[in-house]
């Protein structure tokens, strides 16, 4: 007799849950899986692909490769760094997280407009609730539902979310060159005015960071997540409660009034990707910050297991490795194995991302932390010496290939 083809419910249309799906379809004829995929999101578009003062501004130039064109020293480092040379380039290549959703939605059947709320597990599979008071059957649930996962809120209560009790809003703008032209003068370098000429427009990335503590004190002035003119009027207060007067002031307004207060139309849009406007706490999610995982039919995949801090820029990277990881060992599933299969991707799972988070945070606290007057001191001196010491050795390794030339 001929077995039934185990179904498989992921939940989230993330990069981790999509990557997921398309390791299974691909491994079809190995082990076939009927697949299901659900997204709370209406749609495709729905889903938004240090602090030793209350607030920061900065700002670099980097081409498509990721090499820094410019990054002027910024107050809280300039006395370090005066004497050091700076790095000219990044370790990574920019890659836009909403071009790579796309791709992998591509003949995806997303069941968008699907929030699960929990699930019921059975001795023979699990049912998943949805907020509309539907239900699916599964015998393998995956949450790859982020962060605020109710699929890892349920299996794993205890799990505790770390918050760093710092929020961010980032978001993309279409920044005409006459801004820029004006952001750069302001750290003293030369920029040839071209006038009379068409407006040029650059895509350029804006962030503001702060406290999440300064929302506590701050009742009065509330802001709508879901409403993005909310959330731009909100970074422009703070903005003018805490910087002085200034022009640097002035354009970093103007900057932020260039955020679509709506999720732009791709096709009139001035460029082909847009990082919409949103705003997040820094949180990770230690997943052996617990002494032991229950191996069921139900496991975590991405942020939902091991959300990590974007210092590192690894979590969209662990969570295709989840994918690419739970799929190897769901090939060897039987009605009898399915335990050990899941537990193999677990052991693999939990130790390979709990480093990464770990490591992810120490940098992040490092950053993040105030030193005091005499703190500072040593701080200084140390980096000096240390470019001291590197600057002398590059200058005898030049020196060393000019004799040789």
């Amino acid at each position: 007799m001929q077995q039934k083809v185990p179904t498989v419910i992921i939940i989230g249309a993330g990069l981790g849950g999509l990557t997921f799906y398309h390791a299974l379809i691909k491994n079809k004829d190995k082990k076939e899986f009927k697949v299901k995929i659900f997204e709370r999101e209406s749609g495709p578009q729905a889903t938004p692909n240090p602090i030793p003062n209350l607030e920061y501004h900065g700002f670099s130039l980097a081409d498509h490769t990721g090499s820094l064109l410019l990054r002027p020293p910024s107050k809280q480092v300039k006395d370090i760094y005066e004497v050091a040379n700076l790095t000219t380039s990044f370790s990574i290549i920019i890659t836009y997280r909403n071009r790579l959703r796309d791709v992998l939605l591509e003949n995806v059947p997303v069941q968008w407009g699907k929030k699960c709320i929990g699930y019921e597990e059975t001795d023979v599979g699990v049912w998943v609730l949805f907020e509309d008071g539907s239900k699916e059957f599964c015998d393998i649930l995956v949450g790859a539902d982020g962060v605020n996962s109710p699929v890892r809120k349920q299996k794993l209560p205890e799990l505790q979310i770390f918050d760093y009790g710092v929020t961010m809003i980032i978001t993309d703008v279409a920044a005409p060159k006459n801004l820029l032209d004006r952001l750069i003068k302001l750290n003293g370098n030369e920029q040839e005015n071209f006038e009379n000429k068409n407006e040029t427009y650059y895509r350029a990335t804006i962030a503001y960071v702060y406290p999440t503590k300064l929302d506590d004190k701050h009742d009065e002035h509330k802001v709508d997540d879901e409403d993005l003119a909310s959330i731009v009027n909100h970074v422009k207060y703070y903005i003018r409660k805490l910087r002085p007067e200034c022009e640097m002031t002035n354009i970093v307004l103007e900057l932020w009034d260039l955020v679509p207060k709506m999720t732009p139309d791709s096709k009139k849009y001035p460029f082909k990707t847009y990082n919409p406007l949103r705003r997040r706490k820094m949180r990770d999610i230690d997943p052996l910050s617990i002494n032991t995982w229950t191996n069921s039919r139900v496991t975590l995949l991405g942020d939902a297991a091991h959300a990590t801090s974007p210092v590192l820029g690894i979590g969209a990277n662990n969570a295709i490795e989840d994918a690419e990881t739970l799929s190897k060992a769901l090939l060897n599933y039987s009605p009898e194995n399915y335990i050990s299969c899941i537990k193999e991707y677990e052991n693999e799972m939990l130790k390979r991302n709990s480093a990464d988070v770990l490591r992810s945070r120490f940098i992040a606290l490092g950053q993040a932390s105030q030193v005091g007057y005499i703190s500072s001191i040593f701080r200084n001196n140390f980096i000096r010496i240390i470019n001291f010491i590197m600057n002398f050795f590059d200058l005898n390794f030049l020196f060393r290939n000019v004799r040789k030339n």
